[in-house]
């Protein structure tokens, strides 16, 4: 990647970086500034530097504001989400989640993983008031998922939200789903076995299933 590539893929961010940035932005192309705006924060938030998160919420709150109608905001509704669930701000994340799925609906052919993520911050929060939707989340927004980690999220989700509803032989099928999942060596994929596998599926989580798996 050159020096004029890397521009709106910084990890840091002094004024230096900044300043480069909104130069760089300005002399964009229209049409291009949203994805920029959008890839910078993306790299900003998966540093998990909480400074450089809020960073990349300012951006993201500059892409809502100036390109709210734009294809992509589905994914930046998800992104500012992972922003504040990194950020131990579960509530606002929750609602990031709920806002990239409205804009799936009305677009649905753009799909981001808003539904799955707001399952599994539920769950893993152990926000009882919220299974119901969680559940019914997974029942509008399911799709293929090629990954482990994803199958092994999903299983996971109906698994707790079955017991918790009472279902017993529907929690014990899922849960023996979800730990297969987990259990999984090879992703599928031919020439990346490790892609998307689950490296760590949480002792308390997969002690859980497994008491469930066991019925």
């Amino acid at each position: 990647m050159g020096p004029r590539d890397d521009w709106f893929r910084r990890t840091s961010w002094t004024d230096a970086d900044q300043g480069e940035f909104e130069r760089r932005l300005a002399r964009a192309r229209p049409l291009k500034r949203p994805q920029y705006l959008r890839i910078q924060s993306v790299h900003l938030v998966q540093t998990g530097d909480p400074a450089l998160i809020q960073v990349a919420q300012s951006l993201i709150d500059q892409f809502l504001r100036e390109y709210g109608d734009d294809v992509e905001i589905a994914f930046v509704h998800e992104l500012r989400g992972q922003g504040h669930e990194a950020l131990d701000e579960v509530l606002p994340a929750l609602n990031c989640y709920r806002q990239a799925m409205a804009a799936e609906r009305r677009r649905p052919n753009v799909q981001s993983n808003a539904w799955l993520r707001f399952g599994w911050l539920v769950i893993r929060r152990k926000l009882t008031s919220l299974y119901v939707e969680a559940d019914n989340v997974l029942d509008e927004f399911a799709k293929l998922m090629p990954f482990p980690y994803e199958r092994y999220r999903y299983h996971s989700i109906r698994a707790i939200v079955a017991a918790h509803r009472g279902y017993v032989s529907k929690a014990k099928e899922e849960a023996g789903l979800a730990l297969a999942a987990a259990a999984a060596a090879h992703s599928g994929f031919r020439y990346r076995p490790a892609l998307g596998l689950v490296n760590d599926a949480g002792e308390e989580m997969r002690g859980l299933l497994e008491i469930l798996a066991a019925g």
